[in-house]
């Protein structure tokens, strides 16, 4: 995801980020599997789910589900964290995914909140 710069060895976010949380279904090929998509935002979005099931770097397809309106959208595998679920109350654990192709009608949806 974008950076605008460096502050205490942390990287800033350029983008705000809304900490809803909305359905969504992903996979490589078909979204297949169910989960919540939280901070959303116009360059992506946090798949919480304890299924990390891609490795870095794959491309995945999305339908997110904003307000009752399914939108398609595929992105990058930007980072996973996927911990034992004895330790999954002190981690978030799932997939940060870049968007590589997101409708100018998703970026909207996301804007209005």
């Amino acid at each position: 995801m974008t950076t605008a710069n460096m502050q205490g060895g942390r990287r800033k976010r350029s983008q705000a980020r809304g900490y809803k949380s909305y359905r969504i279904k992903y996979g490589l090929d078909l979204p297949e599997h169910q989960a919540y998509a939280r901070r959303l935002s116009e360059v992506g979005l946090f798949i919480d789910t304890n299924m990390v099931l891609y490795p870095v770097g794959s491309s995945i397809v999305m339908d997110i589900d904003i307000g009752g309106t399914i939108h398609r959208a595929t992105g990058l595998v930007r980072n996973a964290l996927k911990v034992d679920s004895r330790f999954a109350r002190l981690a978030k654990t799932g997939m940060g995914v870049e968007f590589s192709d997101a409708t100018p009608e998703l970026k909207q949806a996301i804007t209005a909140g």
